[in-house]
């Protein structure tokens, strides 16, 4: 038998409501979130995990939605992760993107802060005592700095199997080469010790969703009361 535990941070939850409920409204202004299409693709069950766990003793899973990992050294916030799947042993850390811009990179988000050395150098040694290798800065200069944590993140879970997968929503060929650029150029850095994917959808919006959209591009700035709802009741989007 299947067993599988869904979390909010440290919350457990036994609804899917219970999950859009916990994220709050802000989360869910603008009809253009990823977390949306990460929440349909949710609910509707259409993953079988990417069939990238291969091992099947591994049938007890836990799914941890923002799954947060404090910082190793220094001072700062924690790096947030959008779903995280644990098994036994195994993990998938998973990262939804759609319209998002590039993000800063690892050499400009340094700048001159000490702290900031600090709180990278504690990132690059989770990742190095996870792949037994130390990782040198200076070659991820120009790697976005979120990909840096979230990679580390996964790699605090001490598994045995760790898989980072970019879940990729209706991408355009400019931000599809940027993701798999970044991704392929840290897989190998890190010896593919690591597994790293991106993964695309498109994404069939229904009448809705196009409507949101549209409100949203007209000036809109609020419109969470009609986007949770149509999480809710599934009725923003098909993915395919």
């Amino acid at each position: 038998m299947h067993k599988r535990e869904v979390y909010f941070k440290n919350d457990k939850i036994l609804t899917f409501n219970e999950i859009v409920e916990k994220y709050g409204s802000n989360e869910f202004k603008s009809p253009y979130r990823s977390t949306i299409p990460l929440l349909v693709l949710f609910k509707n069950q259409k993953w079988n995990n990417f069939g990238l766990i291969e091992n099947s003793d591994e049938t007890n899973a836990k799914y941890i939605f923002e799954f947060e990992t404090p910082v190793k050294k220094g001072n700062g916030g924690p790096s947030c992760t959008d779903l995280i799947i644990e098994y036994q042993n195994a993990c998938i850390a998973i990262e939804s993107k759609r319209t998002e811009p590039p993000y800063e990179t690892v050499k400009n988000w340094l700048g001159d802060s000490n702290n900031r050395k600090l709180v990278l150098e504690g990132w690059l040694e989770m990742i190095g005592d996870y792949i037994k290798n130390k990782i040198d800065a200076r070659l991820i200069n120009d790697l976005p700095y979120q990909l840096v944590h979230r990679v580390a993140s996964a790699c605090s879970m001490g598994k045995l199997k760790t898989k980072v997968v970019y879940l990729g929503f209706d991408l355009d060929k400019t931000k599809m080469d940027y993701y798999s650029s970044n991704l392929d150029f840290f897989s190998k850095l890190l010896k593919s010790k690591i597994d790293i994917d991106l993964i695309c959808f498109q994404l069939d919006k229904s009448g809705e969703q196009k409507r949101l959209e549209l409100l949203w591009d007209s000036g809109e700035r609020d419109l969470s009361e009609f986007i949770v709802n149509g999480i809710k009741h599934d009725t923003l989007m098909k993915i395919a």
